[in-house]
């Protein structure tokens, strides 16, 4: 009971010292006389709710969270926790970000383990309302007590956690996706789609290109089998019985082919790639009701026109330059991914695209590379993380890089190429660490 006894002492001391009364406290804090007296002086006293707490510190002065500590240990000194009144106090340390405050409330509360249920409810509440990187401490604590290994509710504390650890660091989120990926065939449909997707972005920010194509065609199965449940019920006027998805059904089917493509492109298989291209660049047939469908049909078919000249140049019809540079100079979005192409391109082929670096050299040296990406988010594809273009600005500074040593062109501009990429690799990915002393390597081949 010390815990219990220095909450209300601690509450009477500072209203006697501040010189209340009991009634003019009342006032003052709009809690009812007879409940404060009830609550202070009972015996035993009403046990006090969070929101009481929180009226009584404000009237008195004193910062948000004040004397929280002993209001959770005295939660727990008798008998077993009632979750009524743990709810309103983890949402408001929650709305606090006090994470010590809740893994202590949550440690105490995993005494009795069937209160794992109401924390995982309380979690996925939190989600739906926009909440999601303050959940992870109640996730985290699902993971750590959930008794059945092959549970859905463990599968889904795994897939929250790992969303929200996503980040700018491609090293980190690799980490998160090696915990998480053993998890995702354990989630229901729509949100396995959603860590397909996921889990591929991040192994090509990481070049590996044989998980790429492997997740992609989980995702192209599974999307496939949702879209025909769901022509067939429609077919059948029945309901489709799925929580809807974050993105439109089109947009991981037609990904699930795009990042085939971009592996297959990558390893240089053109001939599978161009099979891709076809089928993620026209999507019209794909019926569904969601009112985004034919936006996303329709940008697709806009991605597949760039993909299309990708492919003629990196198979060596430099004709196609002159009409990728104007169609770049119209949408300037989609600078990144297409320079890191061309850059390319130049290199196996020899072509001569100073004229793009000319042009563009705001957009590949930007003061700030987050700044920049952040500043233009709007223009990126939504399903893409930040990370996605770091990883293509690691890569345009390696293949600029390059590009300028077979020219041999060691000047201040390669120089600037050089410090720009050493510092994109130090900040976001140090696995690129080796590439960068191998090009270093060469550098110095080329010099001597």
């Amino acid at each position: 009971m010390d815990n219990l006894i220095t909450l209300r002492t601690e509450l009477e001391q500072e209203i006697a010292r501040q010189g209340y009364s009991l009634s003019s406290f009342s006032n003052a804090s709009g809690i009812n006389r007879g409940i404060l007296s009830a609550t202070l002086n009972g015996n035993p006293p009403k046990p006090m709710s969070i929101n009481q707490l929180d009226r009584m510190g404000a009237a008195l002065g004193k910062p948000e969270g004040w004397l929280y500590e002993q209001f959770i240990e005295e939660s727990f000194t008798e008998g077993k926790a009632n979750w009524r009144r743990i709810r309103p106090l983890l949402l408001r340390c929650m709305e606090l970000h006090r994470n010590d405050l809740i893994e202590r409330t949550l440690y105490l509360l995993m005494e009795d383990p069937n209160h794992i249920g109401h924390v995982f409810e309380l979690a996925e509440e939190q989600v739906q309302a926009g909440f999601a990187v303050e959940t992870v401490p109640l996730y985290t604590c699902v993971v750590e007590n959930e008794r059945n290994y092959q549970s859905e509710r463990l599968a889904i504390s795994q897939y929250r956690i790992f969303r929200a650890s996503i980040g700018h660091n491609i090293e980190d989120n690799l980490k998160a996706a090696l915990i998480f990926e053993p998890f995702r065939n354990r989630l229901p449909d729509y949100l396995k789609m959603d860590a397909l997707l996921k889990l591929a972005i991040i192994n090509y920010t990481i070049r590996n290109w044989d998980s790429v194509i492997r997740l992609s065609q989980e995702l192209y199965q599974l999307s496939s089998r949702v879209h025909q449940e769901k022509l067939q019920a429609k077919s059948k006027k029945k309901e489709f019985r799925m929580p809807p998805t974050e993105r439109p059904l089109v947009v991981y089917y037609g990904q699930s082919q795009l990042m085939q493509f971009v592996a297959n492109e990558y390893l240089e298989d053109y001939e599978t790639a161009r099979i891709h291209l076809e089928q993620f660049s026209d999507l019209h047939w794909f019926e569904d009701d969601h009112p985004e469908n034919t936006m996303y049909t329709e940008r697709f078919k806009f991605f597949g026109m760039f993909n299309e000249l990708n492919l003629e140049i990196l198979t060596g019809d430099g004709s196609k330059l002159k009409e990728y540079f104007e169609l770049l100079k119209k949408y300037p979005q989609e600078t990144l991914p297409s320079l890191l192409i061309i850059i390319k391109a130049a290199n196996h082929h020899g072509y001569d695209i100073d004229h793009f670096l000319t042009y563009f050299d705001d957009i590949i040296y930007p003061a700030d590379i987050l700044d920049y990406l952040r500043s233009n988010q709007k223009d990126r594809r939504p399903y893409y993380d930040i990370s996605v273009d770091i990883t293509r600005y690691v890569n345009i500074y390696y293949q600029l890089a390059i590009y300028h040593c077979n020219r041999k062109t060691y000047d201040k501009k390669l120089e600037k190429i050089l410090y720009a990429l050493e510092s994109s690799v130090e900040k976001y990915n140090r696995g690129r660490i080796m590439d960068c002393l191998n090009l270093f390597k060469k550098l110095r081949e080329f010099t001597q």
